[in-house]
Order: C-alpha cells, then structure tokens, then sequence
C-alpha cells in the first residue's frame, strides 16, 4: 500500500486494479484529515521506537517508525467510524460507553508555559492566574520556630482550547526543538479513559467519541458493538442520525451503572497493559545496551528534577538518569523556579532541551533503569571556575605578604 501510494511504477503495475481504489482511499482520507484539523484536532507526529530482532529473536537495534499515508488512512477511517457510532447511539438516548479525553490540569498548562518560554514559544493562554496560599497546618509547624510558613501555588482556571496546542504543533513542527516540546505538549495533557458519561475528547475536538473498531478488539469495542446490535434489534434506523433536539428514548440495553463500573475496569486494564508493554521494551533496551556500557553518546535532556537528568540518546529512543551527585567539576543544587540545574562555583547549568554528550556509566537492574554520566567538553574542561561576588563588608581578608590570615580563635578547632 505505501509503494502504490508513493508511485511505485512496478508495484502500481502490479496491483493495477487495485491501485485507483487505493487513490480514492486517499483522497478520501485527506478530506477526513482536513476536516479534523480545522475543527482544531491535535495530531502529534511523533516518531515511535520500533525494536528491531533477528531470526532467533535477538534484539538488533532500535529504529524510527515509519508513518506514512498507508498508515493514515486506516486511522482516519476508524476515528471517522468510532465519533459516527458514538454520536448515533448518543442520539438514540440510551446509556452507552464512551472515550473521553478531559481539559488539561491548569497546574500542568502552567507548567508547560514556563518550560516553554525558555524556547521562546507559548500556547497563547495568556496570563495565568496564580494564588499563593498558606496551610494552617504549615503555619502551625512554623509558629515559634523563626521560619515563614510554606507557600503553596494554586493554578486558577485557565482558558485553553486543542486549536491552541494545534497550532503551536503546526508551528514547531520540523524545528530542533519538535521533539522536546511535543513531549512536553503531550504531559501537559490528561490520558484518555472510558466513561459512562459523554464528556467530549479533547485532543480530537470531537463532541462524542467511543471505541467501535481497532486493529485490536478491545473489550470496550466489544461492549459498544452489542449496544449497537440491540438497537438495530429493537428498530433503530442505522441510516438516520436524530438531530440533538430529537434525541430518541430507546430502552436501555445495559443498565448506566454497570457501564460504570465497565468503563472504570476497562481503563484501568488498559494501564495495566500499557505499563506493562512499556516496562517490557524497556527491558528489552536494557539488554540491548548491556554490552555498550563505557561507551558515550550524544544526548538530549528530556526533564530536569532534584535527583538529576533524564536524557534520551540522539536516534535511539533509549532514556536514562544522570544523578545529579555524579555531575562534574562542581557542587550542582536543583533551581525549582527556573527549572534547572546549576553548579554553585562556575555558575554552570543544565537545562530542558540542552544537548548534552554522555557516557553509559551503569545498568540499574533494581530501578530497571540506565543510569549516564556527563562526558565534559574539552572547553568545559580548560575553563577556569570562578567565585561568586560577596556582598560588601563580607568577603574574605586578604592575603599579606602571601601569608593566610590568622584563624580567629573561639574555642572550636580550625575547620579543615
């Protein structure tokens, strides 16, 4: 399908007959695309890690996904079927299963703003409400100890729509600073889950939403069929979509409350799979680099946080922690506001999105993890470290005559 869709001669001629239907496929495919995008649909094209394995099931190496059209048309039929079935059974006016995907945490889209700007781009929320408050129970701990009591930062609402993340998608796209941002894009949004309660999806900017058809059958997929199946049972028009004031009152074919409590253990499952297929490659990466320790890489910094780095390796999807004790030439601190790591002598930091060179240092088989240090530029090496300014009437005395000056004494042992 992807040679006849790229005008592959041989393969076109080949599949003669079959190749204007793939061309009809196609064209219907962009329609349905262009529709979706302008309604402000969010489409991350990001590159997925595909584990490559020999005859004898060997891992080999770790490539780039490819995702072309032949790929697309499939997923823009599906979602085309999965918001048409979920809108009929919507207006059908019994209770059914359905995929929502929920606005983003106002905390989270704050939180994307800040690392954001350090690249100089931005959703375009505006200003961000912020209340500062203080816990009695903060207070309490303080009261008579010298210290102010701890301040916590709560997120008012925030206006944000999926055309914003759309846009600034379509803006970043092909940029070096894609495959960061996009990361951070897709943390800022909730996951999706199941629901008994129409509630809309936000990243496809889709009214109603379910499972009916994927390439794997879900038990959701399963539920919403045997929905449908009732209804056409009792007379439903599968040709005819009620307008929302005309909404029908069919009998319910599964009570709401046991929908709950499907749509609760269905997405459940669905973590469970997840991590598991996700704990699964990443042992599978473990084993691929098990032989490579000792060798460096170039890298990128994916997040900063108080225990250290997480870098991603250039073009193999493989991640790690740089512990922040193991950083060199300096005593590095974690900068919560700025979000960055920086050495107290040379001033030197460590910050989202920086390219960094690093070495597999060890295998952390208990936290199932690949732990890196960073390999030092021949610049970063030669360059002489420097103290920080002190305020006036507090530096160091000075050196007479190139002898120290004495330790003043107070009863304690000099420090050494």
């Amino acid at each position: 399908a992807f040679a006849l869709l790229d005008v592959d001669a041989a393969m076109r001629e080949k599949y003669a007959e079959l190749t204007p239907e793939f061309e009809r496929m196609l064209a219907l495919a962009k329609l349905l695309n262009g529709k979706r995008q302008r309604r402000g649909s969010i489409d991350f094209d990001l590159p997925e890690p595909v584990i490559e394995f020999d005859e004898l099931g060997m891992m080999q190496g770790i490539v780039r996904s490819q995702r072309g059209w032949s790929n697309r048309l499939i997923e823009e039929f599906m979602l085309a079927a999965n918001e048409c079935v979920a809108t009929w059974i919507e207006r059908q006016g019994v209770p059914s299963l359905y995929r929502i995907h929920e606005q983003p945490d106002p905390a989270k889209i704050a939180d994307f703003e800040d690392a954001a700007a350090a690249f100089g781009f931005s959703l375009g929320v505006g200003h961000i409400p912020v209340q500062r408050m203080q816990m009695r129970s903060d207070r309490r701990e303080s009261h008579g100890r010298g210290r102010n009591p701890r301040t916590h930062e709560v997120v008012g609402e925030v206006k944000v729509t999926p055309q914003m993340y759309q846009k600034l998608a379509e803006k970043i796209s092909g940029s070096p600073e894609e495959r960061i941002l996009s990361h951070l894009m897709l943390r800022s949004l909730k996951q999706a889950k199941y629901s008994e309660k129409n509630e809309g999806h936000f990243a496809l900017a889709a009214a109603s939403y379910t499972h009916f058809t994927s390439p794997i059958r879900r038990y959701p997929d399963l539920i919403v069929h045997r929905i449908v199946k009732a209804l056409l049972g009792e007379g439903a028009d599968a040709e005819f979509l009620p307008q929302e004031k005309d909404v029908r009152q069919m009998q319910a074919v599964i009570p709401e409350n046991e929908l709950a409590q499907i749509a609760a253990e269905s997405s459940e499952a669905e973590r469970r799979a997840d991590d598991a297929e996700r704990e699964l490659i990443e042992w599978k990466k473990m084993i691929f680099m098990q032989d490579r320790v000792g060798e460096d890489f170039d890298a990128i910094i994916l997040s900063v946080t108080k225990y250290g780095l997480f870098v991603e390796l250039h073009d193999m999807f493989i991640e790690g922690l740089v512990p922040i004790a193991t950083l060199p030439g300096d005593h590095f601190t974690w900068r919560e506001n700025a979000r960055q790591i920086c050495g107290e002598r040379t001033g030197r930091c460590y910050r989202i999105g920086q390219k960094v060179h690093v070495l597999l240092d060890r295998i952390d088989r208990m936290q199932k993890r690949l732990q890196f240090a960073i390999v030092p530029s021949d610049e970063e090496m030669l360059a002489p470290t420097h103290v920080g300014k002190h305020k006036k009437g507090k530096g160091k005395k000075k050196e007479k005559d190139g002898k120290k000056p004495a330790a003043k004494k107070h009863g304690k042992k000099k420090r050494r």
